[in-house]
């Protein structure tokens, strides 16, 4: 098959809401699926901390701009790049996917040739930039199964983490390795002991209190850029 699997127009209304606040440029931009939308200024959750406000530089200025439109894949990240990364000048740009698109029939290895793309497009419009890849996120919905889905993460994972190690200024950022997702710091990397009271009712997004220490996460990981 050739091409987008998706109507690759579909989030016009979203890119459009974007495009209509005031263009701020030389910022560190966030780009991917709902791990990034749910924090963003323009989301329906509004009980969430949001990214912009919460992760500034250290003399208080405005540090992020987060494009982040849910239930995004791959190819969505890749056709709007020219309107939500090139436009915006990022001096680093942080970008997630890959849950959606294993939903939408997308092999991990699919996925890794068009976020190749997304990056390789990054650097080469502005030399020196860093990029953080997001492997796949932490959900409550395949704890404990040995399933389909926990088996492409964990490719994902690995090809995406073997891409950033050869691209230069490319840095993979684990996020089943991270302690906020565990009650006991030890266990960060089992999918099965994955803290429960961080997640939304739906298992798979942050509740308000994830989000927040999902801010420290971010601010830990960009400090030498804040």
């Amino acid at each position: 098959m050739y091409g987008s699997r998706l109507k690759v127009k579909r989030f016009e209304n979203r890119i459009t809401r974007y495009e209509s606040m005031p263009m701020v440029k030389g910022k560190i931009l966030f780009y991917g699926h709902s791990l990034f939308t749910r924090c963003s200024v323009i989301t329906s959750f509004k009980e969430n901390p949001v990214l912009e406000e919460e992760v500034r530089m250290k003399d208080g200025s405005q540090a992020i701009v987060n494009h982040g439109f849910g239930t995004s894949s791959a190819d969505d990240l890749l056709y709007y790049y020219d309107r939500m990364v090139r436009a915006y000048e990022p001096r680093a740009l942080v970008v997630a996917t890959f849950g959606n698109d294993l939903g939408f029939g997308y092999s991990a290895k699919e996925v890794m040739e068009i976020l190749a793309r997304v990056v390789n497009w990054t650097q080469a419009d502005f030399p020196g930039i860093p990029v953080y890849c997001f492997g796949a996120v932490p959900t409550l919905k395949r704890k404990g199964e040995k399933s389909m889905a926990t088996r492409h993460r964990a490719e994902f994972n690995e090809i995406l983490e073997d891409f950033c190690a050869k691209t230069e200024n490319c840095h993979f950022v684990s996020l089943v390795d991270q302690p906020f997702f565990f009650e006991n710091p030890e266990d960060a990397g089992d999918y099965d002991l994955i803290r429960e009271d961080i997640f939304a009712s739906d298992g798979v997004h942050l509740n308000p209190r994830g989000y927040a220490m999902f801010m420290d996460f971010i601010r830990e990981l960009l400090d030498d850029l804040l």
